[in-house]
């Protein structure tokens, strides 16, 4: 009994600061929103050329156009295609 007080109140201290330290880890990191990058733009259409403008409404049309994507502007329809056939067809990554 004369040591099982000790060891006890010993094994309870360890369990205080060991359960300190977890505590201080487990807390979740803390991440910062960061504005998207200039690219992103590119998806609303506006920084594309005239050209790619001007090939994915032919393509849309049905008239002549270049059959590469990037003649075309990014993310349309046409672009989506195009790149599909160049990579092979099928489920790209």
């Amino acid at each position: 009994m004369k040591l099982a007080i000790p060891a006890l109140a010993a094994l309870v201290l360890i369990g205080l600061t060991a359960g300190g330290e977890a505590a201080q880890k487990a807390q979740k990191k803390k991440y910062v929103k960061r504005h998207a990058p200039a690219a992103a733009s590119q998806w609303d259409g506006t920084s594309a050329t005239a050209r790619q403008k001007a090939n994915s409404r032919a393509f849309e049309r049905g008239d002549y156009y270049e059959a590469l994507s990037d003649q075309h502007v990014f993310g349309s329809r046409s672009w989506w295609m195009l790149k599909e056939r160049e990579m092979g067809g099928g489920n790209f990554q």
